[in-house]
């Protein structure tokens, strides 16, 4: 059979030699492209008993959806050989090179299909209006092909919750992630933080395995303390020093709220802001940084010099060291929240495993010192947490880092930490975002480690679903 250009161009496609096709026709039909297309003949053997000799019993009409074009709908009608074994009577179809598991939808868009997927951006009805299939065929490509299983417990791990799937079952609204922190993959993904849950999901895992876990880092939630000094006999459980630096922050500005709750907020006889209500208002995010911060310029951002700008408000030149002073001034207990806010950072900047103990319980004296209801809180917290804050100061490994200015290789100690997690779980939250929520936890839980998973890997040609027999129609 003499082959036009185009007709290559099609066999090229689906990966077929001319000598396998004996008629192969292209036409366009309104808005869609139809392709039509018979193999020749192979005669292969009986698959029941062997036979070599095999008789054309008929022919059937497929139609295959073949999302090859993104312009327009292309159609893949594909006539069908089926034969018949003249000894044990059996019939059986040729084989099929565009289809899996005599699937509607082609080969080659379920492999796109589940190649766009992989993007977190995606979602399946944009993945469905690229191949002009429909979202749920998208979605059933996924769930057939994907199929993500845990992976073994590291020496080193990191977990952490998320806001991003409501579970009715478990009635949960956060979703417990575990990081292999050596490899940055997540080990698994669960439909609930809570005890009861964890409990069950770890205790099916072997004890040999669980004990294989040296080191694990988590936030301040209880549970998780309580879970891992249960389950993990030989584990260190170190707190996470971000969430810590979160927590008081999150004390440090209800000083703030206190305080401007205080004060005034309109000048008497008028409908203007005080100045204090203004400047604790206006300028509520200075309190969240250090006194040796930089701005985007890399410049001291509390430089006494630095350049000042009038303030219409105050009807002053002011610069941040000024607006800081005034914000400092308005009431004691924010100069203490604040300096006790750096002290927290120094901390953690200053000390190694050997020194951290001593230092941390003389922070959590100044706190108990200060006077302030919110630093006294939260200096409890540290003494409630004190043993998993020294450990978290301990070393698993080094950072290799190059110096953007210098070229340099520059070598730091590495912590375990859950910084890595924060990154994962804004990816995990895309995922739900771009997708307005998701109902099925199999899917989202599937999807979601399909996409953090830089390896994973789809079944092309999964074993057909089982069918229950016991079913009633």
């Amino acid at each position: 059979m003499s082959l036009s250009s185009e007709q290559h161009d099609i066999l090229t496609l689906f990966n077929l030699e001319s000598e396998n096709v004996e008629d192969i026709a292209y036409a366009n039909e309104g808005s869609n492209a139809i392709i039509r297309i018979l193999l020749r003949p192979d005669y292969p053997p009986c698959p029941d008993c062997g036979n070599k000799h095999t008789l054309i019993k008929g022919y059937e009409l497929k139609k295959i959806n073949h999302g090859i074009l993104t312009d327009r709908k292309c159609v893949l009608y594909y006539k069908a050989r089926r034969y018949r074994c003249p000894v044990c009577k059996r019939s059986f179809y040729e084989h099929n090179p565009f289809t899996f598991n005599s699937m509607k939808i082609s080969a080659l868009t379920v492999e796109n299909v589940l190649r766009d997927l992989k993007n977190q951006s995606e979602t399946f009805t944009s993945v469905a209006q690229r191949y002009h299939i429909s979202p749920t065929s998208v979605a059933s490509i996924f769930d057939q092909h994907v199929m993500m299983p845990r992976l073994p417990l590291p020496e080193l791990m990191a977990i952490d919750e998320t806001y991003a799937f409501h579970h009715r079952g478990e009635n949960s609204k956060y979703i417990f992630t575990m990081l292999d922190y050596t490899n940055c993959i997540p080990i698994d993904i669960l439909p609930s933080r809570k005890l009861d849950y964890l409990r069950s999901y770890y205790m099916k895992i072997p004890i040999e395995e669980r004990r294989n876990v040296r080191m694990i880092a988590t936030d301040m939630y209880k549970e998780y303390r309580t879970m891992i000094h249960e389950i993990f006999p030989n584990s260190i459980h170190c707190v996470d020093h971000f969430h810590v630096i979160q927590e008081l922050s999150r004390k440090t500005d209800s000083v703030r709220i206190r305080v401007m709750k205080s004060v005034p907020k309109y000048i008497k006889n008028s409908n203007q802001t005080t100045d204090e209500y203004y400047l604790l208002k206006k300028f509520n995010w200075l309190i969240f940084k250090r006194s040796d911060a930089l701005d985007s310029h890399k410049k001291p951002l509390f430089d006494p010099n630095r350049e000042r700008v009038m303030n219409h408000k105050l009807q002053r030149m002011l610069n941040y060291y000024d607006i800081r002073n005034l914000i400092e001034a308005i009431h004691p207990d924010l100069k203490a929240a604040w300096r006790l806010k750096d002290d927290v950072v120094d901390f953690y900047d200053d000390n190694t495993y050997d020194s951290c103990k001593e230092a941390l319980n003389d922070l959590i004296r100044r706190f108990f010192r200060s006077g302030i209801p919110e630093m006294i809180k939260f200096g409890r917290t540290l003494r409630n947490w004190d043993q998993e804050i020294i450990d978290s100061f301990i070393v698993v490994g080094v950072r290799h880092k190059v110096d953007k200015e210098t070229g340099q290789v520059v070598i730091s100690d590495q912590k375990l930490n859950t910084n890595l997690m924060e990154n994962r779980n804004s990816i995990i939250k895309t995922i739900k975002k771009n997708a307005n929520g998701y109902a099925n936890w199999d899917r989202f839980r599937n999807r979601c480690l399909y996409v953090l998973r830089p390896d994973a890997r789809p079944v092309l040609n999964p074993l057909p679903p089982k069918k229950n027999v016991n079913r009633k129609e």
